[in-house]
């Protein structure tokens, strides 16, 4: 039994700072008998520290003894350990839970990689590692199976097939962690491997035309009228319907990946297209040189499938001329957009990072 004024003592300012200290290395494993403990007090709250120890150390700078503090104690008949869990409930193992997380974790690891490897033995180790991530990782394992065995409708839509399993028509999507891992274990099922014996394998969820595959493996189709592509003055000719959207001058026109289906290829005499990555630019394009503006494509971030389809068709008549913001993500996207045919940096510049709108006088002189 704790007596009343010990807690009392134990609950003022510098008391409970030194105490927690204390709790925080015995539960951690790193309060032997000879440690000492340094925690930052005010005068005044030495001066309540050293009513269990004494006088003397109140007045100087010493740390706190272990040793010392346990024999202040231990003449009100108090041990540490029960003033500790009186204050704050039992003292925990945590070098001893992390461990049982630890083990308790490789065993969820095991079991999930058995699934999935009882689900398709042909997916690669690689794969099935990058399908588990996240802290649930045994669950994630039993919902890319659940998905997985549920794939048996042809051609059936990715958000008809979520809102069906999950009522939540999104719970697929690129940007959802189940989605991703959904598309990456399909995607391993038919990926090629090398003479070395290294899967080759590309993750889908980096690619627009890799995520729609990895889904058509399983039978899935991804919509065609929520991938977009945003263009200006961009003269098109074909069945396709984007043919006739794209004909409307001086105005920027979204143009969906559905469509760029039924045959489209660039209007003859353009001998110039050029890609941004930001609407705003376009936006300013349109203002200013209204239906006198160059050719713009806006692939508006990453580039969806409907803007690769269509630069595709682009880049096979007239050169690309492709800038992106300069950070990280803008350099992938033109390093990207570069292994098209005939495309080519445009006002890039290495050395610094500037986003497009820093750039725009520079880009629109380009486009009048």
């Amino acid at each position: 039994m704790i007596p009343n004024y010990l807690e009392e003592w134990a609950r003022k300012s510098g008391p409970s700072k030194v105490l927690a200290e204390i709790r925080r290395r015995v539960e951690e494993r790193k309060c032997g008998p000879r440690a000492k403990v340094k925690v930052p007090l005010t005068r005044a709250e030495r001066s309540e520290v050293g009513e269990i120890l004494d006088a003397a150390w109140a007045q100087g700078d010493q740390p706190v003894a272990m040793a010392r503090l346990r024999a202040g104690l231990a003449q009100h008949g108090t041990e540490l350990e029960d003033l500790l869990v009186a204050l704050g409930g039992p003292l925990r193992d945590l070098p001893a839970e992390r461990q049982s997380q630890r083990e308790v974790r490789a065993e969820e690891v095991t079991e999930a990689r058995r699934l999935l490897r009882e689900l398709d033995p042909r997916v690669p180790d690689a794969v099935v590692t990058r399908c588990l991530t996240g802290p649930d990782i045994l669950s994630r394992a039993r919902a890319i199976r659940d998905v997985v065995a549920a794939l048996t409708e042809e051609n059936e839509r990715l958000q008809v097939l979520a809102a069906r399993l999950f009522r939540d028509a999104h719970a697929l999507d690129r940007s959802r962690a189940l989605g991703r891992a959904v598309a990456r274990f399909l995607s391993g099922r038919n990926c090629h491997v090398g003479a070395d014996g290294v899967a080759l394998w590309k993750d889908p969820v980096e690619d627009a035309e890799a995520w729609r595959a990895a889904w058509a493996r399983g039978g899935v189709v991804c919509d065609e009228v929520s991938t977009q592509v945003l263009v200006l003055n961009l003269p098109l000719v074909g069945a396709a319907a984007a043919a006739t959207l794209a004909s409307l001058r001086g105005e920027p026109v979204w143009l969906t990946l559905r469509s760029l289906r039924g045959g489209l290829r660039l209007a003859p005499g353009v001998e110039d297209v050029f890609v941004c990555e930001n609407p705003s630019i376009v936006e300013a394009a349109a203002d200013r040189y209204g239906d006198g503006s160059r050719a713009l494509v806006c692939t508006f971030g990453v580039p969806s499938q409907a803007a690769l389809d269509l630069l595709r068709v682009i880049c096979a008549q007239a050169t690309l001329h492709v800038h992106a913001d300069e950070d990280a993500v803008g350099r992938r996207i033109v390093e990207g957009l570069l292994r098209l045919p005939g495309a080519r940096r445009w006002r890039m510049d290495s050395a610094t990072v500037r986003y497009e709108e820093e750039l725009l006088a520079e880009l629109l002189s380009d486009l009048g």
